[in-house]
């Protein structure tokens, strides 16, 4: 169990706890209280700036932890080994972890919890620093929870397991919190989409993303402790068979501690493929929206399209309304001069948006083929042979019928 000291404070967000006769006891934050008792198990509690202040410890840790840590790398996991006395033991081993904390699109925050531990298996002293894991009050419940000290003394292993287990539950949290976040949009549905929401729906996205990230990093990790213990029993079996239960153990709490990674992992896909859903639902209703109020725009310009039409028309020099015969209003004689201009007129411009919406396509005769124009012309030809005169009207409507003929086929292929 631990016991705190409410007498020593800490400072400089380092918290060390000395193990005694079974117990953890808090022993304040001076460092120098580790060389004083070569012989006594430690474990400290340090904040991310710990190497920042105490620039002097640096040398006292693995050279690659402080490369990981200072990169700020997703997390990695390493092995020292002592090969003296024919024995092949993990001296140095440290494991680090990342993870993000969402409580909304702008509201994250950023853990690396680490773990590094020195063992000296011919003493069992264990010297432990984790780094940005537990708050103060909850720090000595952990230490309770440890193992016995006969199996941290034969395995330092059994901390990587202890630790990973806490690290999982912290994990298990983010993703709740990130659930919630994405739970909150999906439950505003039944709203008129906001597009100001798909900034906030993006910024999301780049959560869940950090997090499948973070996650399978986690059970990589998580997997090469399990395969370097397997190493470490194939290097040094015979001391290892006499103390099975200790390996054993550790061993089956790193599996299922890589399994549950596993089962995070694929939580948070399906996650992230719930905001994609999301995402591409909200875009649909705001095309919805926007289409109906085009179909509104459209309405109304066709009810007053006809009035703009006679009112241009009569509103030109070819018609008199103040014509001295009685009850009637004359025409002029030119008035073949305004379909002479408009006819062409209109035909140059549907030309020109032919051109730029097929451009690419028209290579001779393919443009005709994409105009749906092949089929027009053979129903041309049988109306020439039958004789049969067709309006305006109703050749436009058999161009039509041809073209979406030729896009339906070409939609369902």
């Amino acid at each position: 169990m631990a016991e705190t000291n409410v007498l020593l404070q800490p400072r400089d967000g380092i918290h060390i706890f000395e193990e005694t006769d079974n117990r953890w006891i808090f022993r304040g934050s001076e460092l120098h209280v580790i060389e004083d008792n070569p012989t006594v198990n430690f474990v400290v509690f340090c904040t991310p700036d710990f190497i920042k202040i105490h620039h002097d410890y640096r040398d006292r840790f693995h050279e690659a932890f402080w490369s990981v840590i200072d990169n700020d790398l997703n997390g990695a996991f390493h092995c020292q080994y002592d090969y003296t006395n024919a024995r092949v033991t993990p001296k140095v081993s440290w494991s680090c972890y990342k993870l993000k904390e969402v409580n909304g699109a702008d509201d994250y925050k950023w853990k690396q919890p680490s773990l590094h531990i020195t063992w000296d298996y011919q003493t069992g002293r264990q010297t432990v620093y984790i780094f940005d894991f537990l708050p103060f009050q909850e720090q000595a419940d952990f230490l309770k929870g440890l193992p016995l000290p006969e199996a941290r003394i034969h395995n330092p292993f059994s901390w990587h397991a202890a630790f990973a287990g806490v690290v999982l539950v912290q994990y298990d949290k983010a993703l709740w919190m990130m659930r919630d976040v994405v739970r909150g949009h999906e439950k505003d549905r039944r709203k008129i989409p906001d597009k100001n929401s798909f900034p906030s729906l993006n910024d999301i996205t780049r959560h869940t993303l950090h997090y499948n990230e973070v996650i399978e990093v986690a059970e990589n990790t998580l997997h090469r402790i399990v395969q370097e213990q397997i190493r470490w029993r194939d290097e040094d079996r015979d001391t290892i068979q006499k103390h099975i239960a200790y390996w054993l153990d550790p061993h089956q709490q790193l599996l299922l501690h890589e399994k549950t990674a596993h089962a995070l992992k694929t939580r948070s896909k399906s996650l992230n493929e719930r905001l994609l859903n999301e995402i591409n639902l909200r875009f649909n209703l705001v095309l919805q929206a926007d289409s109906t109020m085009m179909k509104t725009i459209a309405l109304v310009s066709m009810v007053y399209l006809p009035g703009t039409f006679v009112s241009g028309l009569f509103g030109t020099n070819f018609f008199d309304f103040q014509s001295t015969t009685a009850d009637k209003w004359t025409r002029s004689t030119d008035f073949w001069l305004y379909l002479a201009v408009t006819v062409p007129l209109t035909l140059a411009t549907i030309g020109v948006w032919a051109v730029w919406h097929w451009g690419t396509s028209i290579r001779g005769g393919r443009a005709w083929q994409r105009l749906g124009m092949g089929s027009f012309t053979g129903v041309m030809k049988g109306v020439r042979k039958s004789g049969t005169d067709l309006s305006i009207m109703e050749l436009v409507r058999v161009a039509t019928t041809m073209n979406r003929r030729y896009v339906r086929r070409h939609l369902t292929a």
